[in-house]
C-alpha cells in the first residue's frame, strides 16, 4: 500500500519470529478489529533473516505480509542492523565499540559505524532485502536501523577515520593547531600521526578535540543511515524511508539525519507522572525538522521496564498521549508494542495485549481513537501545526558543553528546556529549530545559551532581526568560535552590533548566592550566572539589586533594523523569562490553567485546536474560538470543560 498523504495512520510494533506460525493470524485478525492500518516487523530479526553469512531466510516475511495484507494492513519493514548477530561479532570482534580505554565495550547498539567488515555485512543484507521487497505492494515503507546512537568508538579504524575527517576539514596541519589552540600546554601536533581521538590515555584532551569527535560520531551515524537509504532507493519508487530517532536524545545531529530520509519519526516513552514538558519539547524539535509530518514510530501504551518503578497507566492516557503526538504535529502512530514481551531485559514491557495474548484496557482505546478518526482524520492529515515561536537548538553546542562544562549551575540543555517551558505555558507554540534554519516566518526567535557562533549563524540573526523579527539571546552568546575556543574580543564578541551591548564581567557564586533583578514594576530572584551589561547602543531593560553591581544591567534591549533584540544576562528564574516572552511578542496572551496543552493545526479549508488536560482531575479552559468539539459533536462558545486525561478537539469556522 502506498503512503496516502492525506490519511492519518494507526499502527503497531510485532515481532512474529516471537510467536508461533498459528498465532499470527489471531493476531493480525485483532489488529484490524482494533482499526489498526499499518505493522512494523523485522527491524531486530538479523538472525532470522540471515542466520548464517551465506544463507538468507524471507520466507516467513512473505509469509507475514501475505498474512497482513488479507486483514487489509500494510507493512513496515525494518532494516534490522541494530542488532548484529552472533556469527559475526564473535567470529569478528572489531565489530564492537571500543571505548575511551581502548577496550571492546559492548551492549545495545554499541558497535562500529566505521568497521568496513560489518559495513559490507549490512550492505549486502539491506541489499537483498530491497531486491526483494522493493516493489512489494504489500510493503508501505522502511525504518533503517532502530534509535541510532552516536557511538564514539576509539578503535584504529575510527582513528585512521577521523585524520581523514580532520584533514578534509581543515585542509592542513597548521589550520588545525590554530583551530584547536594546540599552543596551550605544548601540545602543538608535528605530524598528523600524532593526531589522536580523546582517549583516556592522552596527557591532555583539547575541548577542541572533543567537540570534533562528538561530530565525527554524529556523521558516523549518519553515513551508516545514508548507506542504507541509497540501497533501498535503488529498488523502490514509492515506498518511504524513515527511521526512529530517540526524540531529544543529542547523540547523533537529526538536522543532518533527516537529510536522508522522507520524513523523521521518534519514539515517545513518557511518563504517567512527568508534567509533560519534556515530551512536548521533543514533539517540537522532531517538527522543527519538517517540512513533512513526522509519524509517532513507537508510541508507549503500557508498563516500560526501563526505570526504577513501573506506574499503572491511568483510563484514558493512551488515547490523550496518541492525541498528543497528532496535535503536535503527527500524522501516524505506532504504538510500541502489539504484545507484552516475554524475553530478556524487556520482559514485563508494555504491549496492547498481555504477554498471554490477551487485551488490555490499551486495546479499547485505540478501537476509540481508530473511530474517532476513520470521521476527521481525512481533513487533519491535511493540516499542519501553527507554530508562533522558533527555538534555536544546536547539536554543536551540547557537544561544546559537554567537552567542559565548568559551571554546573549553567547548562544548555537546562536553559533550552526552561525557555521551551515558558514558552508552552503562555500558549505559545514552539518549532525547536537549527541556528541556519530561514527564521522569517516566527514573529519571535529565543537563542538560549548560543555560545558557538559561525558566520552563517550570524548573518542568519543579523538578516531575521533586521528584516523585523524579534530575537532574544541569553547568557554566554557569541563568545566561542566553531572550534570551541574563545574569541579575542570582548564578549558577547560578533554579535556585539547585534545587541548593543558588551559584559562587563560575570558573577557565577555557589547556589548558596542569589541576586535580585527589577524587571518592569516586578523582582525577580536570580542565581548561578549573571552577567554585567553595558549598553553601546542597546537600552537597559532590567537592573541587579545587590552586590557591587547593583544599579548596572541585568537584561538590555536594542534595535537593529527593522526589529530588536532583546539579551537576558541571568538564568534559573521562569517567571522573568516569561515576563520578558510576553513583552517581547508584544500582545495579549490568555491565561492558560496549569496542566491543559493548547495547540493548533490549520489548512486552508480547516482548523483544529487541541485541548489537551494532562492531569489527573477535571479542569476548565476558555476557548480560543468557538467552533464544534469534532469528538462529542457539541457545539463549544467560550468555555469547555475537561474531564480528567481527557481532551476537546475543537473544529473552528474558516468564515
Amino acid at each position: 500500500m502506498t503512503l496516502d498523504v492525506n490519511q492519518m495512520y494507526l499502527g503497531t510494533a510485532y515481532y512474529p519470529e516471537h510467536w508461533p506460525r498459528e498465532r499470527w493470524d489471531i493476531d493480525v485478525a485483532m489488529m484490524a478489529d482494533a482499526g489498526l492500518q499499518v505493522v512494523r516487523i523485522a527491524e531486530l530479526a538479523w538472525t532470522t533473516l540471515q542466520p548464517e553469512a551465506d544463507l538468507f531466510q524471507f520466507n516467513w516475511v512473505d509469509e507475514f505480509l501475505d498474512v497482513a495484507a488479507a486483514k487489509g494492513l500494510s507493512v513496515i519493514l525494518g532494516t534490522p542492523t541494530e542488532s548484529c548477530p552472533p556469527w559475526i561479532w564473535r567470529n569478528h570482534p572489531e565489530v564492537v565499540a571500543t571505548d575511551e580505554f581502548h577496550r571492546i565495550h559492548g551492549g545495545r547498539g554499541r558497535y562500529c559505524y566505521n568497521n568496513r567488515f560489518l559495513q559490507a555485512k549490512i550492505e549486502r543484507l539491506v541489499g537483498r532485502m530491497a531486491e526483494r521487497y522493493g516493489h512489494d505492494e504489500r510493503v508501505t515503507g522502511w525504518q533503517i536501523d532502530n534509535e541510532l546512537r552516536g557511538v564514539r568508538c576509539f578503535c584504529q579504524q575510527c582513528q585512521s577515520d577521523f585524520r581523514d575527517w580532520l584533514r578534509a576539514r581543515y585542509g592542513s596541519l597548521e589550520a588545525l593547531n590554530k583551530a584547536w589552540g594546540t599552543v596551550f600546554w605544548s601540545q602543538q601536533y608535528s605530524t598528523w600521526e600524532e593526531v589522536d581521538l580523546p582517549s583516556a590515555d592522552q596527557l591532555t584532551r583539547s575541548t577542541s578535540q572533543i567537540l570534533d569527535h562528538s561530530r565525527f560520531a554524529s556523521e558516523s551515524a549518519v553515513r551508516h543511515l545514508a548507506r542504507q537509504a541509497r540501497i533501498i532507493r535503488q529498488h523502490t519508487n514509492h515506498q518511504f524511508i524513515t527511521h526512529n530517532s530517540m526524540g531529544a536524545y543529542t547523540g547523533v545531529d537529526l538536522t543532518d539525519m533527516v537529510r536522508h530520509l522522507d520524513f523523521m519519526g521518534w519514539d515517545s516513552y513518557p511518563s504517567v507522572n512527568s508534567e509533560n514538558f519534556d515530551t512536548c519539547l521533543a514533539h517540537d524539535l522532531i517538527r522543527g525538522l519538517g517540512p513533512e509530518p513526522y509519524w509517532m514510530l513507537e508510541q508507549k501504551n503500557g508498563y516500560f521496564n526501563g526505570g526504577d518503578y513501573n506506574w499503572a497507566i491511568e483510563p484514558g492516557i493512551v488515547r490523550l498521549w496518541t492525541y498528543q503526538d497528532i496535535a503536535r504535529g503527527a500524522n501516524g502512530v505506532m504504538y510500541y508494542r502489539w504484545r507484552s514481551n516475554r524475553f530478556n531485559v524487556e520482559q514485563n514491557q508494555n504491549g496492547i495485549l498481555r504477554q498471554d495474548g490477551t487485551p488490555r484496557r490499551a486495546y479499547a482505546e485505540v478501537q476509540q481513537v481508530a473511530r474517532e478518526l476513520a470521521t476527521i482524520g481525512p481533513t487533519l492529515a491535511k493540516t499542519r501545526v501553527v507554530s508562533h515561536v522558533g527555538l534555536i537548538f544546536s547539536y554543536d553546542q551540547v557537544w561544546a558543553m559537554q567537552a567542559r562544562q565548568q559551571y554546573p549551575a549553567l547548562n544548555y540543555l537546562t536553559e533550552v528546556a526552561m525557555y521551551h517551558r515558558a514558552i508552552t505555558e503562555l500558549g505559545l507554540t514552539a518549532d525547536i529549530i537549527a541556528p541556519t534554519h530561514p527564521l522569517s516566518s516566527y514573529p519571535m526567535v529565543v537563542a538560549p545559551v548560543l555560545s558557538l557562533v559561525n558566520d552563517e549563524i550570524l548573518r542568519n540573526l543579523q538578516h531575521y532581526v533586521r528584516e523585523g523579527g524579534h530575537l532574544i539571546l541569553t547568557t554566554q552568546t557569541g563568545i566561542k568560535g566553531w572550534s570551541n575556543v574563545v574569541h579575542d574580543t570582548r564578549w558577547p564578541s560578533p554579535l556585539g552590533e547585534l545587541v548593543g551591548m558588551e559584559v562587563e564581567e560575570f558573577d557565577a557564586p555557589d547556589a548558596s548566592v542569589a541576586n535580585q533583578v527589577t524587571y518592569g514594576h516586578d523582582t525577580f530572584v536570580v542565581d548561578g550566572w549573571m552577567e554585567v551589561l553595558t549598553p553601546t547602543t542597546a537600552q537597559v531593560v532590567a537592573t541587579y539589586r545587590q552586590k557591587f553591581y547593583a544599579g548596572m544591567g541585568a537584561i538590555t534591549r536594542n534595535a537593529y533594523g527593522s526589529g530588536s533584540v532583546t539579551y537576558v544576562g541571568v538564568v534559573h528564574n521562569r517567571d522573568l523569562v516569561k515576563a520578558v516572552l510576553r513583552d517581547t511578542w508584544g500582545h495579549p496572551l490568555p491565561a492558560r490553567p496549569t496542566g491543559i496543552f493548547v495547540t493548533t493545526r490549520q489548512s486552508e479549508e480547516a482548523r483544529f485546536t487541541f485541548y489537551i488536560n494532562m492531569q489527573g482531575h477535571a479542569a476548565a479552559i476558555n476557548v480560543e474560538a468557538p467552533g464544534q468539539n469534532v469528538l462529542s459533536g457539541a457545539a463549544v462558545q467560550d468555555r469547555i470543560e475537561l474531564e480528567p486525561w481527557d481532551l476537546a478537539i475543537v473544529q473552528e469556522s474558516m468564515t
